[in-house]
């Protein structure tokens, strides 16, 4: 992810910024940005605009709290997600926390983050599931694609079936 793709989704709404004080991620800044509905944080590399961090939450005067999707989400960059738990360890931070006692809904997938982020940022509703990178081998993928033809679905909601039937047994 880029900070051009944040400043697209935000329409260049920036309302602060500073340097960022950990050292976890090279070159590091922070912007925030501000719409009436959301908040959103990110922390980019100064070298090359890749986004290392990004953050998501709502403002909950703005929504009201009836039937809003509240969590806070959070996308950290793969290539630098140990070294961030790592100085959460040293400082003694919990990774998970957003706040208080409020966790962070992580997402794996940068695209996931920004279809939530715009969503929020904009007032809209937004897809509450968490998208997750799966890699499958040839054979396994073409059976999943027949069985999917056979139940008249599409390929993503036949892997979601077998993944929701692979939690519930073990639950």
């Amino acid at each position: 992810m880029h900070l051009r793709q944040i400043n697209e989704i935000t329409a260049h709404q920036i309302v602060g910024g500073s340097d960022y004080q950990w050292h976890c991620y090279p070159d590091a800044r922070m912007l925030d940005y501000e719409s009436d509905c959301a908040y959103i944080n990110v922390v980019y590399s100064t070298r090359n605009q890749e986004i290392y961090d990004a953050t998501v939450s709502i403002n909950a005067d703005a929504w009201g709290k009836e039937d809003k999707d509240m969590r806070p989400y959070r996308w950290l960059n793969p290539k630098y997600k140990e070294a961030y738990h790592q100085e959460c360890k040293t400082r003694k931070i919990k990774k998970n926390i957003a706040w208080d006692d409020v966790k962070w809904i992580d997402l794996e997938v940068a695209e996931d983050f920004l279809e939530k982020a715009i969503a929020i940022f904009n007032g809209e509703s937004h897809d509450t599931r968490v998208q997750v990178p799966i890699e499958l081998e040839d054979d396994v993928m073409l059976h999943l694609c027949m069985e999917a033809h056979k139940h008249d679905i599409t390929l993503n909601q036949m892997v979601e079936k077998v993944l929701r039937e692979v939690i519930k047994t073990h639950e």
